[in-house]
């Protein structure tokens, strides 16, 4: 039973990376077409209206955050 299980799933995996591969050249060739933003205005325009009204002034450049991020990695690296 578990080998019928686990071929079921390599099955399926396999199924889903071919899908994987086409989906992608889908979306390559939308992204690509001459008229995309024509098409896609409205929701464009939504998209970016919406980033807008929610934007976070920021006074720097996340420099010093990421910096911050870093040494705690690091912190964590040199206890293990």
């Amino acid at each position: 039973m578990k080998n019928s299980n686990n071929k079921e799933i390599i099955k399926w995996v396999n199924i889903w990376k071919k899908a994987s591969i086409s989906l992608e050249r889908v979306k390559r060739s939308e992204l690509q077409s001459k008229d995309y933003y024509q098409r896609n205005q409205m929701l464009i325009n939504e998209m970016l209206e919406y980033a807008f009204n929610h934007r976070k002034i920021r006074f720097d450049s996340g420099l010093i955050e990421q910096q911050k991020i870093f040494m705690k990695m690091k912190k964590r690296q040199l206890k293990k």
